[in-house]
């Protein structure tokens, strides 16, 4: 059952990781040559070059899970919804729905506040906290170019297809580099969340579409089955992960409501329950 709780933290913290990373200089194809496509490497530069000017953008992202570990068979489908501004420090204003269960959070000067309304009650905890480590900020301040280095890696190759205002990069991983990878970015808080072993992936599908216009990212799709064990446990995940992003450089700042002033510090007890 403990291997089923981190499999979902790990596909979360995959999510997210690539959702603020491109990849670049893998090797390549262009789709619609007669039409003279740019190539991958073109594309990505100048959605790399306006991603540097980006102050804020909405998110959305949308996770269906199938987990299946010993003891546990469980489906989830789950919403992230809300506003990322990047400076002068990483915000966020967030709404989740698991299953129909609400929770209201934001993250702004290191720390997560959530509301729960089972309780009425606001809580708060560091970002980098074990529960709330796959959601750090710290993990989006890296300059992009730093990001597309490290996701190159992962990279084995990168097909590009267009529609009349679009263009679609397929991304295939190299899944044996995966966990390495993202471990290297991620850092102390990957041991925190992932205390996994022989992690394995028998699919995982990853496209990113882009803007001809704007040139910035608008969707990342993730379709992957993992398999992994945690102290003798296996476990097994399917999971399709949608994430669309909008509305770039129309929000200014993240306000926190005047309720979080009285929010309960759980920080500690958050690391124990984990």
């Amino acid at each position: 059952m403990k291997a089923a709780k981190h499999l979902s933290w790990f596909v979360l913290a995959i999510a997210l990781f690539l959702t603020g990373c491109g990849a670049n200089e893998a090797s390549t194809e262009s789709k619609g040559e007669e039409k003279k496509t740019p190539s991958p490497e073109e594309i990505l530069e100048k959605s790399f070059e306006a991603d540097a000017d980006m102050k804020s953008a909405d998110i959305d992202m949308n996770m269906k899970m199938d987990i299946n570990a010993p003891g546990v068979e469980q489906s989830t489908t789950s919403s992230i919804s809300g506003t990322i501004v990047m400076e002068p420090t990483i915000s966020m204003k967030l709404n989740m729905d698991t299953m129909g269960e609400q929770v209201e959070s934001y993250i702004k000067d290191d720390t997560l506040y959530l509301y729960e309304p089972t309780t009425a009650a606001w809580y708060k905890m560091d970002a980098d906290s074990e529960t709330s480590a796959a959601l750090d900020p710290k993990q989006y301040e890296q300059p992009i170019g730093s990001q597309i280095k490290t996701v190159q890696k992962m990279a084995d190759s990168i097909t590009v297809s267009e529609t009349d205002t679009e263009y679609i990069l397929d991304v295939k991983i190299a899944e044996d580099k995966m966990k390495d990878i993202v471990e290297e970015e991620m850092g102390a808080s990957y041991e925190e969340i992932v205390a996994l072993e022989d992690v394995s992936y028998d699919k995982f599908d990853y496209t990113i579409t882009i803007d001809k216009e704007t040139n910035y990212f608008k969707n990342y799709k993730i379709d992957m089955v993992m398999k992994a064990t945690q102290a003798g446990e296996e476990g097994t995940v399917n999971a399709v992960i949608e994430v669309n992003t909008d509305n770039f450089n129309e929000t200014d700042a993240i306000e926190l409501p005047e309720e979080v002033e009285g929010a309960i510090d759980i920080t500690e007890e958050a690391g124990m329950a984990y």
